[in-house]
């Protein structure tokens, strides 16, 4: 009988440093599998049928393969496991329709860690990522209101309120922006 890895050999494992690439269509299962360990916990306390409501419409795999073709996608992953995944795109490239959007914003659509490996700087690292790929001079996104661990990372990186969204029956949308400095290395 193989002895078990010690608590130490997990813990060692469970640390390996994260690498960060570009996503392709063969991490659309790691975006799954990321989606179902975040978005219920996450969007669950904030209202089940619309964590339920994002796992079935935005996190499929048809839904990432026409993201992967019109945005970037950065992942993190350790020992081959995505970890975390983040893009970013334009409005005018959404499969989804903003009328109240105005201008053609470059927006971050996702910035998601697996809960196993949030606290290791991994977010701020696919953030600081993102950043270095927006061609204009600030970077938008949306957090769903009542995400208050978003909201706050967000603040903390610099971002500030724009407006919010009244999402109808479902919670209410909040526009981040943060100016980037055009002198930033690409």
């Amino acid at each position: 009988m193989a002895d078990s890895p010690s608590l130490v050999e997990v813990r060692a494992q469970r640390a390996s440093e994260p690498t960060f690439r570009a996503g392709t269509v063969a991490d659309i299962p790691g975006f799954r599998a990321l989606g179902e360990a975040v978005v219920p916990s996450t969007y669950g306390p904030i209202d089940a049928a619309y964590a339920q409501r994002m796992l079935d419409e935005w996190w499929v795999p048809e839904v990432f393969e026409t993201s992967l073709a019109r945005n970037t996608h950065l992942v993190a992953e350790v020992d081959g496991e995505v970890v975390a995944m983040a893009n970013l795109g334009r409005v005018s490239r959404s499969y989804r329709d903003f009328p109240y959007v105005t201008g053609d914003r470059e927006v971050m659509w996702k910035l998601y860690v697996h809960p196993d490996h949030q606290g290791r700087g991994i977010g701020r690292r696919l953030l600081a990522g993102i950043e270095a790929l927006v061609e204009g001079d600030e970077l938008w996104l949306e957090v769903v209101d009542g995400n208050a661990q978003a909201y706050d990372f967000y603040r903390a990186q610099g971002f500030e309120e724009v407006e919010r969204v009244d999402g109808g029956p479902w919670p209410d949308d909040v526009w981040m922006r943060k100016e980037l400095p055009m002198d930033r290395a690409r």
